[in-house]
């Protein structure tokens, strides 16, 4: 089993982000192209990263929500 995986974010408008992870990066590259060339699509742009903490990347939170109670 491999322990080396690579992770995919894919940001956009209103804070959008989704994740992926996978062993091959020419894979997420084509998730992440093909997100971004979807017509009214509100992604914008992409990253790829290599990450031997993956599982861990993908359960953080990119954004803190803080409501507020009235």
């Amino acid at each position: 089993m491999k322990d080396e995986e690579f992770v995919l974010k894919v940001y956009g408008k209103h804070n959008l982000t989704f994740k992926a992870k996978h062993y091959d990066s020419v894979y997420l590259k084509k998730v992440a192209e093909q997100l971004i060339s979807i017509k009214d699509t509100d992604f914008t742009h992409y990253e790829i990263h290599f990450n031997s903490e993956a599982n861990e990347e993908m359960t953080e939170p990119n954004t803190l929500i803080h409501p507020t109670l009235d």
